[in-house]
């Protein structure tokens, strides 16, 4: 087969496969990775489509296995796999993708987000330095401070509207995020303000069609994610944070940080809108310094060894709490009122420990700014 034909082939059939994942409400970040991926598979084939036999998919496999890591290699294979059980409709091809690597996530000391911050505050006018007369800190701090203290994602920066602020009751609506929920997030004062001041000070006229994009580049266009990694990425360098720093960081960070702080998994699911608590405890049950005083309580902290049981005498079993028929559902509709702001959080803690059948933790102190 000629080039241009295999060219023709992955253009016709990255369309088609790109035109079936919209219709299934994809993110855009989805349908351009898979269609990528699907691209590679067939250039690699370089044969029609029809012609694609289980012989082809397996040395795909092994070509992916050469080069890619076991996470990368789940994401081409899930692409390719979604490809030809739905568009060819052969589900026979499909391929068995290797087991993922969990990867530790290492998040930001509050230190070191302090320094991000204080960096992108600094007076930056331009793109890139180049002076236009757009002052880009304004925003640059902004974002920062509502990708942290707000736990948004890069794709729900991009896509945040003015009509979807509420800065007197400190929240902002957010639109689109993984799995398309369309929730309202806390933001501190800190946050409140940078949005103020960006609006007042740092926002530029928008072009039409985009007068409701609350972050715009200079010449009043919407953000695109490259844009949000790209800002993050310098200003982690000239704050001298030597981690990988990403926009997704800021978000597990805080996650991080709340749960350091004691604040319980149900606000935190609250807060960062993760559909379960198993989701959330991927970020914090082993958090550096959860390890670390656990450790500490175990030996006495002192390292002279474990510390000794002492004898103890069984109280008396406490009373059980109230019974509920479908604890899960009070569960989502005491959140979403939460979220709606029609309980504040002391009523929401008192609520979600009846729910849970167990005793109203003592108050603890909040990470600084979730007051």
């Amino acid at each position: 087969m000629s080039k241009t034909s295999i060219e023709q082939i992955v253009s016709m059939e990255t369309e088609r496969f790109g035109a079936y994942l919209r219709a299934e409400k994809r993110t855009d970040a989805t349908v351009i990775s898979y269609s990528r991926s699907l691209g590679r598979f067939l250039t690699f084939v370089k044969k029609p489509v029809e012609e694609i036999t289980k012989a082809d998919m397996q040395s795909w496999k092994g070509h992916l296995a050469e080069r890619y890591c076991e996470n990368t290699m789940s994401a081409m294979i899930a692409s390719v796999n979604c490809y030809t059980a739905n568009i060819l409709e052969r589900p026979d091809l499909k391929m068995r993708s290797p087991r993922q690597v969990e990867k530790q996530k290492i998040p930001l000391t509050e230190n070191e987000v302090r320094a991000i911050m204080d960096e992108a505050r600094k007076p930056r006018q331009g793109e890139n330095g180049v002076r236009t007369g757009f002052e880009t800190s304004y925003r640059d701090y902004a974002q920062i401070c509502v990708m942290y203290y707000g736990g948004l994602r890069v794709s729900e920066i991009v896509k945040l509207k003015v009509s979807g602020l509420n800065l007197d009751k400190q929240r902002l609506q957010v639109y689109a995020g993984k799995g398309k929920d369309y929730s309202s997030v806390n933001l501190t004062d800190e946050a409140v303000q940078a949005i103020r001041v960006y609006i007042t000070k740092g926002r530029p006229t928008p072009t039409k069609g985009h007068e409701d994009t609350l972050f715009l580049s200079a010449g009043g266009l919407p953000l695109s994610r490259k844009n949000v990694w790209t800002m993050v990425k310098r200003m982690a360098f000239e704050a001298g944070i030597e981690k990988n720093v990403h926009p997704h960081i800021f978000r597990h960070s805080m996650i991080t940080h709340m749960a350091e702080k004691g604040l319980s998994a149900s606000f935190i699911q609250a807060q960062s809108r993760h559909k379960s608590l198993d989701d959330v405890q991927k970020y914090t049950h082993l958090s550096e310094r959860s390890q670390r005083n656990a450790y500490d309580t175990a030996f006495d902290g002192n390292g002279t060894g474990p510390a000794m049981p002492r004898p103890s005498t069984p109280g008396p079993k406490p009373a059980p709490g109230p019974m509920y028929a479908d604890g899960g559902d009070l569960r989502e509709k005491v959140l979403a009122k939460y979220l709606d702001g029609e309980i504040d959080d002391t009523k929401l803690e008192k609520m979600l420990s009846l729910i849970d059948r167990q005793p109203v933790m003592p108050k603890v102190s909040p990470v600084a700014g979730y007051q």
